[in-house]
């Protein structure tokens, strides 16, 4: 991870991001990006599943919000 984000949690550096951003709308691949810079394929293929499923669980516990009625678009509040 990027130095700002290193020693967190997954979620909590997700939340982090997109709470520095609070206008802007990020796909996973912009998330994986904001968090870690540039992987290559090998690495994107480790980390996506894993920021994949907190991207799910802070949208469930409502730590961040999707973007309605777009799939994979987060964001740090919809409204």
């Amino acid at each position: 991870m990027k130095r700002e984000f290193e020693g967190q949690f997954l979620i909590d550096a997700i939340t982090l991001l997109l709470q520095q951003n609070p206008k802007k709308v990020f796909n996973v691949a912009e998330v994986i990006q904001g968090l870690y810079g540039e992987l290559d394929v090998e690495d994107v293929a480790q980390v996506r599943p894993k920021v994949l499923n907190e991207l799910s669980r802070g949208y469930r516990t409502g730590r961040f919000s999707r973007v309605p009625n777009e799939k994979g678009l987060y964001t740090w509040d919809s409204k």
